[in-house]
């Protein structure tokens, strides 16, 4: 598992995460567990964009997506954003 942790004053932890499912693999999400482990909160999630092509999901190599969770109390996200990449002059 693809995983970093900082612990935070409550016991919980900020976590950051590949996703481990097959098809969304290119995804990392951020959010918060309990001391208990728990998974209680998203915050972002950054990904490639990608197509759906005969329900097969193909990440394109740019522009990313940032899916932001502001809203404590909904799951669903509120913003998202799409980030070019950035070209290096040569």
């Amino acid at each position: 598992m693809e995983r970093f942790e900082i612990p935070l004053n409550n016991g919980g932890k900020l976590v950051v995460e590949k996703n481990q499912g097959s098809e969304f693999d290119k995804e990392i999400y951020v959010g918060v567990e309990n001391a208990s482990g728990a998974y209680i909160q998203d915050l972002v999630v950054v990904r490639p964009t990608y197509t759906i092509d005969n329900e097969t999901v193909k990440f394109n190599s740019e522009p990313f997506e940032v899916l932001v969770y502001a809203d404590a109390d909904n799951e669903d996200y509120t913003n998202k954003f799409i980030v070019p990449l950035h070209k290096e002059e040569e």
